[in-house]
C-alpha cells in the first residue's frame, strides 16, 4: 500500500487491492449539487446511441416463424424466409438480414438470421453443424476485434444474443432432433423456446404440452432463457410461468370489438395474435423488447462469450487464474475455496482410509510373524526337551558305567588280598 494512501486515511482502511476504490465515507449535503441531472445525462446518450439485437430462427419448415417474426416487429421484414421447395435443399443455410427500427426517437439495428432447410432432410445428423459453426464464428470475429489496436471504441457487436425455437405443436413433447438441438443450442446462446402455432390446440391441450415440454427441458439438461439466468435478469419474474410460450402469427388486421387487432380469422370464430386468452405473444414480446433486451446482449457478452473466450484461450495452454480485479472475484475466490476445502477433506478421507488399511495389513502381518515365532519357539523347546531327555539318559547310562567299573574294581581288590593270606 502506498505510503500517502497510508498517511491520507491515517490506516483506516485496508489496502482494498489492485483496480478497486477503498470503503467510501458518506457525507452530508449543504446545498444542492445537481447530482439528480446524471440518469437524465445517462438516459439521452443512451438514447443517441442506436441499440443492437441479433435474433436467430431456428424451426421446422411451415412453422410460420417468416409471419411469427412480422407480427413481432409490427412490420414486413421478408415476404418469404423459407425456400418454396424444402426437399430441394441439400444443407442448412445460414441467411442474416439487417434491419433498422426506430421509435420515439430509439433506434434499434436489428438483424434476424434464419436457417431454412432445417429440420427438412431425412438426414438430420448434421443439420445442426451450420448454425453452431455460424455462432462460433461470430464469436471468433468478436475476440479477433478486441485484440486489433484498431478498436478502441464499440466493436460492431454480431454475436447472437437470442434463438428462437419454433416447437411444432404435436402435443407429445420433444423430438429427438428437437432435444439435441437445444442441448447443444444452449451451451452457446440464449435459447428461447416457442410452441409455434398456438391456435391449433386448446387451453387444456397447450397447458398439458407445456407441463410436457418442461419436463422435457428438465430431464435433457436444457438451459433456456430467462430460466437459467435469475442473476443476470432483472423484472422477468411474472413472464417465467409462461414459458415456453405459445404464439400466435398473423398479417391480417381484422375490425373486432370495436378495434383493428391483428388476428386469424376461422368459420368457428376470431383468434387474436394480442389476446392472452388465445396467445402468449404479448409476454414474448415483452420478454424480448422491454424487460430483457438489454439482458440478452449483457449475458450473451458475460457467460457465453466469456465461456467461448476462456475455451479458446485454455485451447492454447492457458491455465485457469482467478485475478483480484475481477468482478466476480470474490465469489468465485469463495467458490475456490469451497473447493479445496472440499479437495483436501477427500485426500484426508483417503490418506486415513490408506493409512488405517496400512495398519490393518501391518497387524496382520506381526500377527502372522509372532505365529511363527511362536511356532519356532514351541518346536525349539520340543527339541530342547528333547536333547535334555537325551542327555539325562547318557548320564545315567554314565553314572551305571561308573557304578559297575567301581563294583569291578572292588571285586579285584577282594581276590588279590584272599591269596595274599593264604601264601602266609
Amino acid at each position: 500500500m502506498p505510503l500517502e494512501f497510508a498517511h491520507q486515511h491515517n490506516g483506516k482502511f485496508a489496502d482494498p487491492g489492485p483496480w478497486k476504490h477503498p470503503e467510501a465515507r458518506p457525507l452530508d449535503l449543504t446545498s444542492p449539487l445537481g447530482l439528480e441531472s446524471l440518469p437524465g445525462q445517462r438516459f439521452t446518450k443512451v438514447k443517441r446511441t442506436s441499440f443492437g439485437l441479433n435474433l436467430m430462427v431456428v424451426g421446422e419448415s411451415g412453422l410460420g416463424k417468416t409471419t411469427f417474426m412480422n407480427t413481432l416487429f409490427n412490420t414486413d421484414l421478408k415476404e418469404e424466409i423459407l425456400p418454396r421447395n424444402p426437399q430441394s435443399t441439400q444443407t442448412v443455410q445460414i441467411q442474416p438480414s439487417y434491419y433498422e427500427l426506430e421509435e420515439d426517437g430509439v433506434t434499434l439495428n436489428l438483424c434476424v438470421v434464419d436457417t431454412p432447410g432445417f429440420g427438412d432432410e431425412l438426414n438430420r445428423e448434421h443439420n445442426l453443424t451450420p448454425i453452431m459453426e455460424y455462432i462460433d464464428t461470430q464469436f471468433e470475429e468478436y475476440m479477433t476485434a478486441e485484440r486489433h489496436p484498431g478498436f478502441r471504441k464499440a466493436i460492431p457487436d454480431t454475436r447472437i444474443h437470442a434463438v428462437l425455437y419454433f416447437i411444432p405443436p404435436n402435443g407429445h413433447g420433444l423430438k429427438e432432433l428437437d432435444a439435441k438441438a437445444l442441448q447443444t443450442l444452449s451451451r452457446k446462446v440464449n435459447v428461447i423456446p416457442i410452441i409455434a402455432k398456438g391456435d391449433t390446440m386448446t387451453s387444456e391441450e397447450k397447458t398439458s404440452f407445456k407441463a410436457t415440454l418442461l419436463r422435457d427441458l428438465e430431464e435433457h439438461d436444457i438451459k433456456t432463457f430467462p430460466t437459467a439466468y435469475p442473476e443476470e435478469v432483472d423484472g422477468a419474474e411474472e413472464l417465467l410461468q409462461h414459458i415456453p410460450f405459445s404464439v400466435i402469427g398473423s398479417d391480417s388486421i381484422a375490425f373486432v370489438g370495436g378495434r383493428n387487432v391483428r388476428c386469424r380469422t376461422y368459420r368457428w370464430g376470431v383468434v387474436e395474435v394480442e389476446n392472452t386468452e388465445h396467445s402468449d405473444f404479448v409476454y414474448l414480446r415483452e420478454l424480448l423488447m422491454s424487460a430483457c433486451l438489454d439482458d440478452l446482449v449483457e449475458t450473451t457478452h458475460t457467460v457465453h462469450y466469456h465461456r467461448h473466450r476462456a475455451n479458446a484461450l485454455r485451447a492454447l495452454g492457458r491455465p485457469v487464474s482467478i485475478l483480484e480485479c475481477d468482478d466476480t472475484y470474490e465469489s468465485q475466490i469463495e467458490g475456490t475455496k469451497q473447493m479445496n476445502k472440499q479437495e483436501m477433506e477427500r485426500k484426508e478421507e483417503e490418506i486415513r482410509q490408506m493409512f488405517v488399511i496400512k495398519v490393518k495389513e501391518k497387524e496382520v502381518a506381526l500377527r502372522e510373524r509372532e505365529e511363527k515365532l511362536n511356532a519356532k519357539k514351541a518346536e525349539m523347546i520340543a527339541e530342547l526337551e528333547q536333547y535334555r531327555a537325551m542327555i539325562e539318559a547318557e548320564q545315567r547310562e554314565v553314572e551305571e558305567l561308573a557304578q559297575l567299573s567301581q563294583l569291578s574294581r572292588n571285586g579285584t581288590l577282594s581276590k588279590s588280598s584272599s591269596k595274599l593270606f593264604k601264601a602266609k
